[in-house]
C-alpha cells in the first residue's frame, strides 16, 4: 500500500519524531511510503528527521500532486503551530485524507492561516460559532487571553476535522467535536513516541539527598512553574529538600519573575533553558518526578508525560483532558482546582518515601512501553484506511443526493429521511473506534 504523510519534519518537532516512528514501521510492514515536509520556508530549511523514505518539501506542488495521485491513502499529521503545518492545511483542503489530530485546540494554526485569508477566515468562524464570536476573534490583545476567550467557544476543531475523510486522535476527552464535523470515521489510539536515552527503572542510580523536581520544554503558564514554586515554598521540609529545575526555552522576564519567586520562597530553583539532546536525556535520568502540569489542557497527548513514564519516572499530571484517561496508579494527578495544595501533598509523600517515586516510575515505565508504540500505532492506521475508504463511498452519494436537493430547491432535510440513511447505514461511518 502507498501512503503518502504530510508532516513537519524539522528536528524540533515532535509531531516529526513520532511520525518518524510510525513511518520506520510501516516500512517494515513493506508499506511504500513517501513523505511530505508541511513547514513554512524558513523551518523547511532545517534538519529534519531520517525517516527512511523519499521526503519532499509541500511547495513542491508538482511532485507532490504525482505522489497524491499515485497513493492509496493520504494522512496529514495536525497540530496547533502554523509554521510546522502550514502546507498540511494547504494540501488537506486541496486533497482530503486522515488527519492524525495532535490537539483539540487548533486557534493559532487558524490565526497563523487566516493572516492572508481573513474574509475566509470569518465565513469559517460564523459557519461554527456564529457572527458574534466570529465579529470578535481578531480582536486580542495577548496569547492567554486569546486561549482563555475561544477553548471553550471557538477552538477551530471543527474547521480541520471538516476536511478530513477520517480522524485519528489519542485520547476521547475532545471527540464530540470531532465527530460533529467528520462525516468519516473517528479513532482513538495511544500516540507512539520514544525515549532514546531511558533505561530500565530498576537501573537508575538511588536518588540521594535533595528530591529532585524537574520540568520540561517552553516555559509558559500552562505549565504551571509558579505553581510548583508556591507549593514547595509553602513547607519548611520542602524548601530544605527539594531542588527545582527547568530545561527549556524561556523568556529573559519570565526568567527574572521565577528567579525572584523563587529566591523569596527561598526554594532551590535551577534554569538551565534550552540544551542539546544529550543534556536534556541526562536531565530526566538525573531527576525524580517530572512535573507535566498543563492548564488549560489543549493537546490530544502529551509527549512529554509519555516521554518521562518511558523514562521511568514519577510524573505529575493535571487531572484533565488527555491525563485524566492515563490510568491513576501510573502517574500522580493534581487538581486544578486545588492545585498548590495538592503539589505540597505530593512532594511531601514522595520525601517521606524516596522510594516511592522509583516504585510508581517503574511501573509506568513498564505499562507505556506496551502502550505508546509505533507498531500499534501504524496497527491502527493500516485498520482505519479500509474504513475511511469504504466511508467515502457514503461521503460521495451524499454530495450527489445534495447536489441533486440544491438543483430541486428542495429542503436539505430530505437527506435525513429513511430512505436515504437507511441504504447507506451499512457503512456506520461515525463513530469511534
Amino acid at each position: 500500500m502507498k501512503l503518502v504523510i504530510f508532516t513537519p519534519g524539522v528536528k524540533s518537532s515532535a509531531i516529526g519524531r513520532m511520525t518518524r516512528l510510525v513511518v520506520r514501521a510501516l516500512l517494515s510492514q513493506q508499506h511504500h511510503v513517501v513523505l511530505v515536509r508541511t513547514e513554512s520556508a524558513h523551518v523547511l530549511a532545517k534538519e529534519p528527521h531520517d525517516f527512511g523514505c523519499t521526503a519532499i518539501p509541500w511547495t513542491d506542488e508538482e511532485q507532490v500532486a504525482q505522489e497524491v495521485a499515485s497513493a492509496d491513502c493520504l494522512v496529514y499529521q495536525i497540530g496547533d503551530n502554523y509554521e510546522f503545518h502550514e502546507g498540511g492545511v494547504a494540501w488537506l483542503h486541496k486533497a482530503p485524507g486522515i488527519v492524525c489530530l495532535h490537539d483539540f485546540f487548533l486557534g493559532h494554526l487558524f490565526w497563523g492561516w487566516a493572516q492572508q485569508r481573513r474574509d475566509e477566515a470569518n465565513d469559517i468562524l460564523t459557519q461554527w460559532y456564529g457572527s458574534k464570536i466570529a465579529t470578535n476573534y481578531f480582536n486580542v490583545s495577548d496569547s492567554a487571553t486569546f486561549i482563555s476567550s475561544t477553548r471553550e467557544t471557538a477552538p477551530l476543531t471543527e474547521w480541520i476535522s471538516s476536511m478530513a475523510t477520517g480522524v485519528i486522535t489519542h485520547s476521547n476527552w475532545g471527540c464530540k467535536r470531532v465527530m460533529d464535523a467528520c462525516a468519516g470515521p473517528v479513532f482513538v489510539t495511544p500516540l507512539a513516541y520514544d525515549a532514546p536515552g531511558a533505561v530500565d527503572a530498576e537501573e537508575e542510580r538511588k536518588s540521594d539527598g535533595k528530591l529532585k523536581v524537574l520540568t520540561i520544554g517552553h516555559v509558559n503558564p500552562n505549565k504551571r512553574v509558579e505553581s510548583c514554586i508556591k507549593a514547595i515554598a509553602s513547607n519548611a521540609s520542602l524548601r530544605k529538600n527539594i531542588s527545582y529545575r527547568l530545561v527549556g526555552a524561556i523568556l529573559p522576564d519570565v526568567e527574572s519573575k521565577l528567579t525572584e519567586m523563587a529566591a523569596k520562597g527561598g526554594v532551590e530553583l535551577i534554569i538551565s533553558n534550552e540544551v542539546d539532546d544529550a543534556t536534556l536525556s541526562e536531565a530526566i535520568r538525573e531527576a525524580d518526578v517530572i512535573s507535566c502540569l498543563r492548564w488549560p489542557s489543549l493537546e490530544a497527548a502529551s509527549a512529554s508525560a509519555i516521554e518521562a513514564m518511558l523514562y521511568g519516572k514519577a510524573t505529575i499530571v493535571t487531572d484533565t483532558g488527555f491525563y485524566k484517561e492515563l490510568p491513576d496508579q501510573y502517574v500522580l494527578k493534581v487538581s486544578p482546582d486545588n492545585e498548590i495544595e495538592d503539589l505540597k501533598k505530593i512532594f511531601l509523600s514522595l520525601r517521606s518515601k524516596p522510594s516511592s517515586a522509583a516504585e510508581i516510575g517503574k511501573q509506568a515505565q513498564a505499562w507505556a512501553k506496551e502502550t505508546f508504540t509505533a507498531e500499534n500505532y501504524a496497527h491502527k492506521l493500516e485498520q482505519a484506511i479500509p474504513v475511511v475508504l469504504r466511508a467515502k463511498v457514503v461521503i460521495s452519494a451524499v454530495d450527489h443526493f445534495a447536489t441533486i436537493i440544491e438543483k430541486w430547491s428542495a429542503s436539505p432535510e430530505l437527506l435525513g429521511t429513511p430512505e436515504i440513511l437507511k441504504p447507506l447505514s451499512i457503512f456506520n461511518t461515525n463513530t469511534i473506534v
